[in-house]
């Protein structure tokens, strides 16, 4: 009967590989953390009052008036004064530089509901976006707030 003898080299070489494959694993799920996704918390950099230049997508008409934003709750930011018409804060969410208006909508007291969604960024505090209403007024603009 022949024995067998384990070589150390092997030995070894089995153990390296695993460690490299028990590390490779970890740090694949360690890069899977939904926190990568998101960028530093720039909010504060939207935070203030902006005079803003709102100029209509279908007649060229421009509109000036002033919004402000503010803090929100769970890290939204709150939109006060939009579109200068909108008496209740419109929610925005950042991401690095950039601004989005997930649609929401809103209902008067006499039962007409109004929509808005948009989306800009913000360099050097000037502050681009653009937003789309849709139910009783149908609306896009293209707007530019500079921050005072």
């Amino acid at each position: 009967m022949k024995s067998r003898k384990i070589d150390s080299t092997n030995a070894e070489a089995g153990i390296l590989i695993g460690f490299i494959i028990l590390t490779l694993f970890t740090l694949a799920l360690v890069s899977c953390s939904s926190d990568e996704d998101k960028g530093p918390d720039t909010r504060s950099l939207f935070v203030g009052t902006y005079s803003v230049e709102d100029i209509s997508s279908s007649t060229g008409y421009v509109y000036n008036y002033d919004v402000t934003i503010s803090n929100g709750a769970g890290g939204d930011l709150e939109i006060s004064n939009f579109a200068d018409m909108f008496n209740i804060p419109i929610k925005a969410t950042i991401n690095g530089m950039n601004l989005n208006i997930k649609s929401q909508s809103f209902t008067n007291p006499s039962g007409k509901t109004i929509t808005v969604s948009g989306s800009g960024s913000m360099q050097n505090n000037v502050l681009n976006f653009t937003y789309t209403t849709t139910g009783y007024l149908n609306y896009t603009g293209s707007c530019k707030g500079n921050k005072k």
